[in-house]
């Protein structure tokens, strides 16, 4: 896994943000938790109750995307994630609605830049998300859908290694 610096951290210095910003921010924290192998970002962005339907796997629950999805990316491949073109909806003080795009480079751990030639896979994809406001005034994701439109390279790297 590769390590840039000191990541940010999820609560970010300085005065508060709007709602559209705050909820554009959890977007962001939950794609770094990835890049950045952080469970905390991660743990900020999403309820304990979220529901993703993301690159067709299914996960109910916090612990479910943990353990079923976040845990094999963050812990064996190499990501990049770069989201644009986000619009963030503010429907009630509590709920908003957000959709953007994601363009996504996955590499062995440790092999992208060290091996210039090394295999990747690259996938782009729409996402319509839900947030919620919680009672510590944070914005998290509720629902996460994706609809991947491509992909190009080796999908093999992400599937997990088979347990014997």
């Amino acid at each position: 896994m590769v390590q840039n610096g000191t990541p940010l951290p999820a609560k970010l210095a300085g005065p508060p943000l709007s709602d559209r910003d705050a909820v554009a921010d959890a977007c962001f924290r939950a794609f770094a938790s990835i890049d950045q192998s952080n469970e905390e970002l991660l743990k900020s962005s999403v309820t304990d109750d979220v529901y993703t339907d993301i690159a067709f796997k299914v996960c109910d629950g916090y612990d479910e995307l943990r353990n079923k999805v976040w845990t094999n990316v963050s812990e064996r491949v190499d990501t990049v994630h770069y989201l644009t073109n986000m619009r963030v909806s503010i429907d009630t003080e509590t709920t908003a609605r957000v959709t953007f795009c994601a363009m996504a480079v996955h590499c062995i751990v440790g092999k992208g830049y060290e091996e210039l030639d090394s295999t990747k896979f690259t996938t782009g994809a729409f996402y319509n998300c839900d947030a919620v406001k919680v009672e510590e005034g944070w914005w998290k994701l509720k629902v996460m859908k994706s609809t991947h439109i491509w992909g190009t390279g080796d999908r093999a790297i992400m599937k997990p290694p088979r347990e014997e």
